[in-house]
């Protein structure tokens, strides 16, 4: 129903991007949600993965939390496991022109997600053959990240070498979540001067680029 639906919508000009809770009743990266992105390739259509659902799962791998402050800062790694899920199960060797945002997860985890799975990839790769390359390579190549929230380091310089850490000044894209209570204008986002590139990129270049506008 929902390819059918991006296939009744998806030429008209207002669209640029098809909508998935980052919570799902299944990890994205399983096979049941290829019609969806199958769909959004046919319409080149990008997919943005947005904070919250409530499929009926539990948000942690452990249970249920007892506050709402706990779900929302574990929606972080709920992110993580759609980002590895889509990796390893082959969604982008499947679909190589499927471009996927990742809306309102930050993404200071990133760096240290990117370590991880290229680390363990080069010991267990034998269990992912159509993995062709670096997981790393596969996050950079098809997947942005809008900066709010930023979950930044106390020291505003930390948070440049964050950004270096991720390999590719493609990947961030400035978001405000406004009107909000938490929304982040440009001060509040990025508290130190960005090289005159990177913030042209950060602030515009990448959206303009990645949404095809």
């Amino acid at each position: 129903m929902a390819a059918r639906e991006i296939d009744r919508v998806g030429d008209h000009p207002g669209f640029v991007q098809v909508f998935l809770p980052v919570r799902s009743e299944a990890l994205y990266g399983n096979r049941r949600f290829h019609p969806i992105f199958e769909a959004a390739v046919r319409h080149d259509l990008a997919v943005g993965i947005h904070f919250g659902g409530a499929p009926g799962n539990p948000p942690t791998s452990s249970g249920w939390p007892s506050y709402y402050l706990e779900e929302y800062v574990d929606m972080a790694s709920v992110f993580q496991s759609q980002v590895l899920s889509m990796i390893v199960e082959g969604v982008f060797d499947r679909f190589p022109t499927l471009r996927v945002a990742l809306i309102e997860g930050g993404f200071t985890w990133l760096p240290g997600l990117m370590w991880r799975i290229d680390k363990e990839w080069k010991g267990l790769r034998r269990e992912v053959p159509w993995n062709k390359k670096f997981p790393s390579d596969y996050i950079r190549e098809h997947i942005r990240v809008t900066t709010q929230p930023i979950d930044a380091p106390p020291d505003p310089k930390q948070l440049l070498q964050v950004i270096d850490q991720i390999g590719s000044e493609d990947v961030l894209m400035f978001s405000t979540d406004y009107p909000h209570w938490q929304f982040d204008n440009r001060e509040d986002a990025f508290p130190i001067k960005l090289p005159e590139t990177l913030e042209r990129k950060i602030m515009s270049e990448n959206a303009r680029a990645f949404y095809r506008l």
